[in-house]
Order: structure tokens, then sequence, then C-alpha cells
């Protein structure tokens, strides 16, 4: 039984309550009227982050046992920060005030070492975190608490993903780019895993109806964005709906209409080429956002968190937008301009934006990369820097080995 589904995105924007679509019998979720931001309602000229934020405290990581080149991913439970290093291969865990915790596992071939870090994520319900090595196509599990490996899980070799996320018993994971040149195969987004046995249960949104026909990945940050306890968005590449993952189910949460919003007819045929040739999909990429940005499209919904029943989230067009819809009134407002008083007392006319990383209930994180520390360092010195800043001296510290610098916003409220 295959049941198809497409958004209707033209003149009338809507999206119907009947999601999905395979050969397997996936649960249909029903939510009644999901909510529209329309980017072309009300355009907003500046957003400024103490209208949300009450002050930043800068997190300086512990580097005497664990150097870090970048922050890929990070997740927040209980009292640690969870971090993904995608380049250096590997997953720790620090204190919120920045001390080092421990390293997950080892790069190896022995029994509790993977190949590859690709992706983890976190079992709440059994205090594990899951490392998915994408060159076995396997998950290592480990106690979250003591650092021990358990087991691990051949994943469906049926499939081939990027990206995992666990909610509510299960895994759900993400294919970004398909690399299967067999024509004949449905390139699907999002799929569902047992934790147990690897297999496969779901699967979920068709590139050709839910993103434009796009078989390629998009430099992106974040796939999966936590808003309540096991209740999960997702929106990956030229989605323009992000999608929801409560109780076992996956049905739309909020989709955006513009004039200047990404049609399937933007892309180029050979553009949609599905190649397992990664020099050919960066090409193909490059080309597309050379495109897109040149005709002003709206494109690419990410950095989302929810706050005070407001959606806020990032759109990517010539320049990135800002959004914020109000889920209670209905509204949207769309600011061209952010501006972060929090952190500067006088706003540098050039500077590097920090990364976004995640929100929990009381604050938002981002990073500052190891190159951007001595920018920051001069605006200290300069004293262009807000007294709302905590902790500011331990950038000041900070050096040419130092990790990266976490900032947490937290909201006046």
């Amino acid at each position: 039984m295959k049941i198809t589904y497409s958004i209707i995105r033209k003149i009338v924007f809507c999206i119907l309550p009947i999601i999905l679509f395979s050969c397997y019998e996936n649960r249909m979720a029903e939510r009644g009227t999901i909510f529209i931001a329309d980017l072309d309602s009300m355009s907003t000229s500046e957003f400024k982050y103490s209208d949300l934020y009450e002050k930043v405290t800068a997190i300086a990581l512990d580097n005497k046992d664990a150097i870090l080149t970048e922050i890929s991913k990070m997740l927040v439970y209980k009292d640690k920060l969870y971090l993904l290093d995608r380049k250096a291969q590997g997953l720790y865990a620090f204190q919120k005030d920045g001390s080092f915790v421990r390293k997950f596992g080892n790069l190896g071939v022995g029994p509790g070492e993977y190949v590859s870090c690709r992706d983890f994520t976190i079992n709440t319900d059994a205090g594990e975190i899951y490392i998915y090595d994408m060159i076995k196509n396997r998950i290592y599990i480990y106690d979250i608490v003591l650092g021990s490996y358990k087991k691990n899980i051949q994943v469906d070799q049926s499939i081939s993903i990027d990206y995992i996320n666990y909610n509510g018993g299960y895994l759900y994971a993400v294919q970004a780019s398909n690399r299967n040149e067999k024509k004949e195969n449905t390139y699907y987004l999002l799929y569902q895993i047992d934790v147990e046995s690897g297999k496969k249960i779901a699967q979920w949104l068709d590139a050709a109806s839910y993103n434009k026909g796009w078989n390629n990945e998009f430099m992106h940050g974040n796939i999966f964005y936590k808003i309540k306890e096991n209740e999960d968005l997702f929106v990956l590449g030229l989605m323009d709906s992000v999608m929801c993952i409560k109780e076992n189910e996956v049905f739309p949460f909020l989709a955006i209409k513009s004039e200047r919003l990404i049609q399937e007819e933007d892309i180029l045929e050979e553009e949609k080429e599905t190649t397992s040739n990664p020099r050919l999909r960066s090409k193909h990429m490059i080309s597309l956002l050379t495109r897109l940005s040149a005709q002003n499209k709206y494109y690419q919904i990410s950095n989302i968190f929810e706050h005070n029943s407001m959606l806020y989230f990032n759109c990517m067009s010539r320049i990135s937008s800002f959004v914020r819809y109000d889920e209670n009134r209905r509204t949207t407002s769309v600011y061209s301009l952010v501006t972060d008083d929090i952190l500067y007392r006088v706003i540098p006319d050039h500077f590097q934006v920090p990364k976004f990383l995640l929100a929990n209930e009381t604050g938002v994180y981002y990073y500052v990369p190891n190159e951007n520390l001595s920018e920051l360092k001069y605006f200290i010195k300069e004293k262009n820097i807000s007294d709302r800043l905590i902790n500011g001296e331990s950038i000041e510290k900070s050096n040419e080995d130092s990790n990266p610098i976490i900032l947490y916003y937290e909201y006046k409220d």
C-alpha cells in the first residue's frame, strides 16, 4: 500500500493532515491546522537580543584532557554538555561550568571502538549514549554515567543514513543525500529504526514531494530540534515544512509560504541527479546556492527554538532572515537585522556571529570557534563587550590552544 502526499505551495498553501506514504504501514497522524509562517506578511527591520535574553554566560571548555577542533553537535542531559567533534572523530562530556568529564569510546577496531564518529544521540529512558559509525553502519552504545561500552547495533543494510535521534523508544534516522544510483528506488528523508535490532520499521518524506526533488546534501547544522520532552522537530535541506516527532508519530508542525519560496522548477534537472560522487554533489550544491542567492529565493529552515509560545528560526535567502512566529496569534515577523545587544555594548561594524547549537527551557546555546576567539578578546580589550556577559575573563585567558567557547543566553523570564 502506498499513499501519495504533496504540499500545495502556490496560490493556496496548506498541508493536508494525512502525511504518510510508503510500502510500510506507517502511522498517520492528524493534528488539525498546522502553523503557517507567511514570510511576506510582516517585515521588521531589527530584532534585539535584549527583547528575549537577560544575560549571556561564557563557558570555557577545559582543554587539559580534550582538544576540540569544532563543535559539530551538542546535546544537554541533566547537568552535562555532550559535544560531538566530527573532525577529530570524538564525543565528549563536560560539566556546565566547562570542566572535562570523559570521552566516549575511541577510534579503532577493538571492542567498543568505532571506525568513524558521524553522529550521536541520547537514550534518556535507559541513560545511554548512541554513537553512529557511518563507515560500519553501526551504532555503539555506552553507559552515559560511567562511559562504559555496552553493545552495538548493526543498522539495517537496506538504508544508508547520516544522522540519528532518539525519541520515545525509537531511533529516527536521516538520509541527508541520496547515494543510491538505482533510479527505481524512492529516496526517503526519514526512517524509524528499532533500538534493539537496528531494523527499519517505517519511512517517511520522499524527496520528490518534500525536498523539491533535490537529492544532494546541504551545508547545515542541526537536523533535529528538541522543543519539549519527547517532542522533536525535524527539517532538512530544501523542505519548506517542519515535521514534529512525538509519541511514535510524525506529523506536520509548521510550513513557510512566500512568493520568493524556492520551487521544484528552480532546480535544474542535472542538479537533481542521484550520484554517489561527493565532488559532483558538492558542485551541484554550489551551483544551486549561487543561483538562489542571485534570485533572492527563500530556502532552508534552520536554528529552530521555541519559548513562551513563540517559535524562532532562520530562513536563508540572499541574507539570512530571522523569523519569529506567534503560535497563539498565528502571526509572523521577519527580521533582516538581528542585534546582539546582550553580548555587545557597542555593536561592531564587522564580527563573526556565534554558531547556534541548541535551546532548552531556560535559554539558547551558541559557540565561538577557536579561530574567532581573538576577535572576542579584541572587543573585550576595546570595551565593546556588555556588562551582561558573565565569566568574560575566561575569554581573555584563551589562546590558540583553547577549546571553543560556548555562549549561553538565558531568557528574561
